[in-house]
């Protein structure tokens, strides 16, 4: 999965370079490029990593539930 995100941040910074000018793109420099694909990467990992975890206590708070009404009948 994170391949797939760095790959997608690197198509964000190469999008982001193509608006900027020749002088802008040199000043920058692909160190930093890379850094910001770095950085984008980890904050797309995160939001999935966020999500899949918010998700699973939805599942556990369901399956938690469904315990409870079985535990009644």
């Amino acid at each position: 999965m994170t391949h797939k995100h760095l790959s997608h941040a690197e198509r964000l910074v190469d999008t982001f370079k193509k608006k900027l000018s020749k002088s802008g793109r040199d000043h920058v420099g692909d160190k930093h490029f890379d850094e910001l694909a770095l950085m984008i990467e980890s904050a797309i990992s995160t939001a999935v990593l966020e999500e899949g975890e918010h998700t699973a206590d939805k599942l556990q708070d369901m399956v938690d539930s469904i315990r409870k009404g079985a535990e009644h009948l």
